[in-house]
């Protein structure tokens, strides 16, 4: 049986779990790709974000939430944003 995984946020790849870990669209309904600290009413809340800017953010976040070597986090943090859909 396969087991069914929680979506990315297609920006900074925050795991969407509970209802409020979801962003919205402008009408106020939920938004399936994009999480509540990316999107919030349609619009992204830091619209001249570079790749790089939100890389710098996670690895940050990694070094100190879980206590990663900060190179490590680095390419980890880059690895994971590469391929979400608001980076193409």
């Amino acid at each position: 049986m396969a087991t069914s995984q929680a979506p990315v946020c297609q920006s900074c790849a925050m795991p969407m779990i509970k209802p409020v870990d979801f962003g919205t669209r402008a009408d106020g309904a939920k938004h399936d790709e994009y999480c509540t600290h990316c999107m919030q009413k349609g619009e992204f809340t830091a619209p001249d974000s570079t790749i790089q800017d939100m890389a710098d953010f996670n690895s940050n976040f990694m070094v100190k939430e879980f206590n990663m070597p900060e190179d490590q986090a680095k390419a980890a943090a880059m690895d994971g944003l590469v391929g979400l859909k608001r980076w193409q």
